[in-house]
């Protein structure tokens, strides 16, 4: 999280170090950005930066929780909605960070968010150390809500359930930035939730 020293700035000066990073993170993926290039082209000192973030991945973390529309308050929201039906969360988590990519501008950043947190745990698109224990709640209660309606057998196997469908979304919300038609790129995005939901065997 930014410190106050960084919300504390003209709204110009936020606006320019933001505009430098988004161009950065948009270029390489995050173990590649490269502060120097963010500072020089903010037109800042780097002992600077360090007052504002701790560290690019705190920056990054930043612009990704603002691109993304505060995805934990989204899911949130999406579980209350659809009364913890994990095939319609994930659905309507698609769609939403679908809308969120829209934006022509943001593309190429939006293409390396997803490249970056594709093959994480993090489902909830914040830092882990501030999102374990909410996850856990979260896990647990969505557990008691699809462990009737779903082929599992415990708790863990719900998770494995989980990692699967967060996967295949993430996956997909990334393909989906390769395709002329967003219409086609849902379809086969619910293709393969259909796929998952009836299982391969006969």
């Amino acid at each position: 999280m930014p410190t106050n020293t960084f919300f504390n700035l003209p709204a110009e000066k936020k606006h320019k170090i933001l505009k430098a990073a988004n161009k950065e993170f948009a270029r390489v993926p995050l173990e590649q950005a490269s502060i120097k290039n963010i500072v020089e082209d903010a037109e800042i000192a780097r002992g600077s930066f360090y007052q504002y973030f701790e560290n690019k991945q705190d920056l990054f973390d930043y612009i990704m929780t603002s691109k993304t529309g505060d995805m934990e308050k989204n899911l949130m929201e999406m579980i209350e909605n659809e009364n913890g039906n994990i095939i319609n969360i994930f659905i309507n988590m698609y769609d939403h960070l679908i809308e969120v990519g829209k934006i022509r501008r943001n593309n190429k950043l939006f293409r390396q968010i997803f490249e970056n947190i594709k093959t994480s745990d993090n489902l909830m698109l914040t830092r882990k150390e501030e999102m374990n224990k909410k996850l856990e709640k979260t896990l647990q209660d969505l557990y008691s809500k699809n462990k009737d309606i779903l082929n599992i057998k415990d708790e863990e196997e719900f998770k494995l359930v989980i990692e699967i469908l967060a996967a295949i979304t993430r996956r997909r919300i990334v393909a989906s930035l390769k395709y002329k038609n967003s219409a086609e790129a849902r379809k086969d995005f619910l293709k393969e939730i259909e796929y998952i939901k009836r299982g391969i065997l006969k």
